[in-house]
């Protein structure tokens, strides 16, 4: 049997991109990790043992169980040997037959330290042995076990297979099914892209706080239902999609759009939509992509849980987990329908988001160019806009009204948050005039003649000065007055210095958002006096910033603790073992190469341990007995 000893060494052996890989896919506790002899008992703990083995598929389990029930303690047999106890407990020949199949199990068990290979022959570490001799009386399965129970049977596409056996009646009523299928998916993708859109669109003019434990809080959360028209829960499955198609990131304790966001909303509908696809299908972590790609017609509802239970039998509920978050962004997209899996999401998984978006793309309304303006200053869009017309429409007018014929209402804020962002008035106009169907109605032209001419009657601008950080100055005192007593503004700390002005404390773009957040018509001052236009901080930087890498740290540490030769890290580790004996005053059975050859077993309570000498009460005779380290050449208990 091998345990931590033979590991460290094993460690010692790999480079540094082998040992960080050892680290991020294994679970440990690296606080207490100062050299290699620590990392292997953390990587022995029953714990760390089943995280591992919790994460392979039943083949490979198969496989290292074979290996671990071998009946000679410290045999290291041979590959084909661990495949002839396969079949003899029942796998079918199909799942081994590959060799390359076997051999790459083989070496990824390696690669995560529970086995060890060398000449073609497979060493299970004890500690792992004796974690897969449990399961039984755990209620998971045993070798045998994972070897002949059969997987659960496949249910029969119906939609999606041949008809050339079937009736003509039966064929027509599949495509029509199929039909209906297809078009709820293209539904379900439209409204996605649509609501994905409004998000990116809510975060770009205010991030969502994120909390400590998780989640966004709670009135950002109502925020951005409302502005995408879903409930609390889907907003939460909508920007798993974005953060995962990289469209949004966490800055601090804010969630934001990303540059990315930038490019996706130049994209047509399709195109939008395969980059949230795409992202889906990217963010897959191995257990999922293998469940999902094997039984790519399944049903999620029951037939597909069940495989995933079988295939990875270690721990079920963390891939259930995992299987109800794709699932639920997949019902979003149009990937599924309900829980049946669409052409297109069959087409995702098994030919690529190009493949699938073709598909999706058959059933998409035409997207439009022009819209019509109404004097109650509502802007109805008759089917999809293009998304250049879109995006800047949403830049000066509120999205009221969310269907394939969309209603947006421009207020006298929507158009001075546009002029705060670098719009005017004729540009505006100019815009209108080009995409309406019905001309400028008189409201709508009076409105934005108005706001702009107002857009800057309050000013903010900085002081300059050692207590007051910005000031706020207008031609109308009435108006300032009104700000100074607005308990919605107390926070800003206002205090009046002449009929004309206000002072705060706070610079002069947080004054600047306060005020254009309750809608006052103000504008930013540059140092000329001259009007600017200041910009929230609301894109993530394409990179986030990250705190000390920890494995990077832990490496580190390895590394500067040493990686000796096979001799001297023998002794460092008899040392160790033995210091423990001595603070615990333990009785260990030592082994011993006598002086005319052959080995000598003492068993041994140490005492003391210096000058490469160990000191201790021999239990057997009952004298005092003092041994070289030289000359240890193993330990064990009693």
């Amino acid at each position: 049997m091998i345990g931590a000893l033979a590991l460290a060494l094993q460690l010692g052996r790999l480079t540094d991109d082998e040992l960080r890989a050892v680290l991020t896919a294994r679970s440990f506790h690296p606080a207490r990790i100062n050299d290699l002899f620590d990392l292997a008992e953390a990587l022995l703990t029953a714990e760390s043992i089943q995280s591992a083995l919790s994460r392979l598929d039943r083949p490979t389990l198969a496989l290292a169980a074979a290996a671990a029930t071998d009946p000679r303690a410290d045999a290291a047999p041979p590959l084909a040997e661990l495949t002839a106890r396969l079949a003899r407990w029942g796998a079918p020949a199909a799942t081994f037959a590959p060799p390359d199949a076997v051999q790459a199990r083989i070496e990824h068990l390696a690669r995560l330290q529970l086995i060890s290979t060398a000449d073609g022959n497979v060493s299970v570490y004890t500690a792992v042995r004796e974690r897969l001799a449990a399961w039984p009386s755990e209620g998971l399965p045993s070798g045998r076990d994972l070897a002949a129970t059969p997987p659960p049977t496949a249910r029969t596409p119906t939609a999606h297979t041949s008809t050339a056996h079937t009736s003509t009646a039966t064929a027509q009523t599949r495509d029509a099914d199929q039909q209906l299928t297809d078009r709820v998916a293209a539904e379900h993708a439209f409204a996605a892209v649509g609501a994905t859109a409004a998000l990116l669109t809510e975060l770009s003019q205010e991030p969502a706080r994120r909390l400590q434990k998780g989640g966004i809080a709670h009135p950002d959360t109502r925020r951005l239902a409302t502005a995408t028209g879903l409930h609390d829960d889907t907003v939460t499955t909508l920007l798993w999609c974005a953060d995962k198609t990289g469209l949004t990131a966490i800055d601090g304790a804010s969630v934001l759009a990303t540059h990315s966001a930038t490019g996706w909303f130049g994209l047509d509908t399709r195109q939008r939509w395969a980059s949230l696809a795409g992202g889906w299908r990217d963010a897959m972590s191995d257990d999922v992509r293998n469940v999902l790609t094997a039984r790519p017609h399944e049903d999620w509802a029951d037939g597909l849980l069940k495989f995933a239970h079988w295939l990875y039998p270690a721990n079920p509920k963390r891939l259930a987990r995992r299987l109800d978050t794709f699932g639920s962004a997949a019902a979003l997209l149009g990937i599924t329908v309900g829980t049946t899996p669409t052409r297109a999401g069959i087409l995702l998984l098994e030919e690529g988001a190009d493949a699938a978006t073709a598909v999706i793309a058959e059933h998409l309304p035409a997207e439009i160019d022009r819209v019509y303006l109404q004097p109650d200053l509502t802007i109805i869009a008759p089917g999809p806009l293009l998304p250049a017309i879109d995006t800047r429409l949403r830049a000066f007018a509120d999205l009221e009204g969310r269907a394939l014929a969309s209603t947006f209402r421009v207020s006298a804020a929507s158009i001075t948050r546009a002029i705060s962002a670098g719009e005017d008035a004729e540009g505006l106009r100019a815009f209108l005039q080009e995409i309406s169907l019905t001309g400028i109605p008189q409201p709508l032209d009076y409105l934005l003649t108005e706001t702009a001419a107002r857009y800057g009657l309050v000013r903010v601008a900085d002081a300059g000065g050692s207590r007051a950080r910005s000031r706020v100055h207008s031609t109308d005192s009435g108006l300032l007055e009104r700000i100074e007593i607005d308990q919605t503004l107390a926070s800003l700390a206002l205090t009046r210095t002449s009929d004309n002005q206000l002072e705060s404390r706070f610079e002069r773009d947080v004054v600047f958002w306060a005020l254009s957040d309750a809608r006052y018509p103000v504008a930013a001052e540059n140092a000329d006096g001259q009007i600017a236009a200041p910009r929230r901080r609301t894109i993530a930087p394409r990179t986030p910033q990250r705190s000390v890498d920890p494995l990077g740290a832990l490496l580190a540490r390895l590394r500067a603790s040493g990686s000796p030769d096979e001799e001297s890290t023998l002794q460092a580790w008899l040392a160790r073992q033995l210091d423990a004996a001595v603070r615990s005053r333990s009785t260990l059975i030592i082994t011993v190469a006598a002086p005319g050859g052959g080995e000598r077993e003492y068993t041994l309570e140490p005492t003391g341990l210096g000058g490469g000498r160990v000191r201790g009460r021999d239990r057997t005779t009952d004298v005092e007995r003092t041994l070289p380290l030289s000359s240890i050449r193993g330990i064990r208990t009693p």
